[in-house]
């Protein structure tokens, strides 16, 4: 090595330690550009030799001092558990105060961990508020969650053309899977106007990939353009085996019904009581019709009783109805006409609720 090539390396290392000194004077004086600036040095150990709890240790001072980059950093720190005892609700803390002072990638991490309930109880109403900070700036997961909520309803109304609106933000922004909620839309009752060519190009690459939503969409194509029933139950199940639950409450319709799949009524049982409480409704209506009228099992009016009840108790006319006439009837329970007109009234209050 030339000797001009070492006075130049030397003194490189001269000024660096000099820039080192400085800064950690400064931090010293409570200056917060600084304090941070140490922080991350040691963090990368360069500059300053590699040390996590030294860099906690400034960015903490920083982030006492209101520094939005230093709260993010810290919470990192409590969240992974980078020389100290990894601390959710700590992370969380931090990562809420550097939202607030308008850290984006802090204001996301708020509103998935509200979500979730990570480190805080969960709040969809204020995961909802956070997302939609993202959104209007384009975040393109947070487009896509704003046009589920919208998509679904629950917190608010149900309004396709709105879920379309950030659905197709989210996509502007590269969000592949927002393509697939999109298609959806187009194919479901009570969505936007039927478009199956529309779906389908939506669906193209996803499809490839073995999206689930998108195999999901490809079956309600199948059945309701294609009439294919065979082929709706072959997406539908290539779907459900990756958890999604609207195919799995699909191939057990179609088991039950035995359309494009031999009827199983028992299987199709079974798949039922794999679904989530927001299907039980129907779906315990379905089973009592099935122990009480031999649909394809044995009948058994103790148990038709026990799942029309399950269905009755979430306000399903037809359950109660069905309980009216099993009572009136004497089907698995001592024969009580007043019972039998009290179930029946409330079916009809059900379905015609004074306004």
């Amino acid at each position: 090595m030339n000797k001009r090539l070492l006075s130049i390396i030397f003194a490189l290392l001269i000024t660096s330690l000099g820039f080192a000194q400085n800064t950690l004077q400064k931090a010293k004086t409570g200056n917060v550009q600084a304090i941070y600036t140490l922080g991350k040095e040691y963090y990368s150990g360069v500059v300053q030799t590699q040390s996590y709890s030294n860099s906690l240790i400034w960015f903490e001072r920083a982030a006492k001092k209101n520094h939005i980059e230093s709260l993010y950093r810290t919470a990192e720190f409590y969240e992974k558990g980078l020389s100290i005892n990894k601390n959710e609700r700590i992370a969380f803390d931090y990562y809420l105060q550097a939202a607030e002072k308008g850290h984006f990638a802090s204001q996301l991490i708020v509103a998935q961990w509200l979500e979730e309930g990570r480190g805080v109880e969960p709040s969809i109403a204020r995961a909802f508020l956070w997302y939609r900070v993202c959104a209007e700036r384009g975040e393109p997961l947070a487009c896509r969650k704003i046009g589920n909520h919208y998509t679904y309803g629950g917190l608010i109304d149900i309004d396709h053309n709105m879920a379309k609106y950030w659905y197709e933000k989210a996509i502007e922004n590269k969000d592949e899977e927002a393509k697939s909620r999109l298609a959806y839309l187009y194919v479901i009752q009570g969505g936007l106007a039927p478009n199956y060519a529309k779906a389908n190009e939506l669906n193209n690459e996803l499809l490839l990939k073995h999206h689930p939503l998108a195999q999901y969409v490809q079956g309600i194509i199948a059945m309701d353009y294609e009439k294919n029933d065979d082929k709706a139950v072959d997406y539908f199940l290539k779907s459900m085996n990756q958890g999604f639950d609207e195919a799995i409450y699909r191939v057990g319709i179609m088991n039950y019904y035995g359309k494009g799949i031999k009827q199983n009524v028992e299987k199709a049982i079974e798949i039922f009581k794999g679904l989530d409480k927001e299907y039980k409704k129907e779906v315990d209506f379905l089973i009592g019709n099935a122990y009480k009228k031999g649909f394809g099992i044995e009948t058994d009016y103790k148990k038709a009783m026990q799942y029309y009840r399950s269905s009755a108790a979430l306000d399903n006319p037809e359950a109660c109805m069905e309980i009216g006439d099993m009572y009136e009837n004497g089907l698995g329970v001592r024969k009580n006409l007043r019972e039998a007109r009290a179930w029946k009234q409330r079916a009809h209050n059900l379905l015609n609720p004074k306004l």
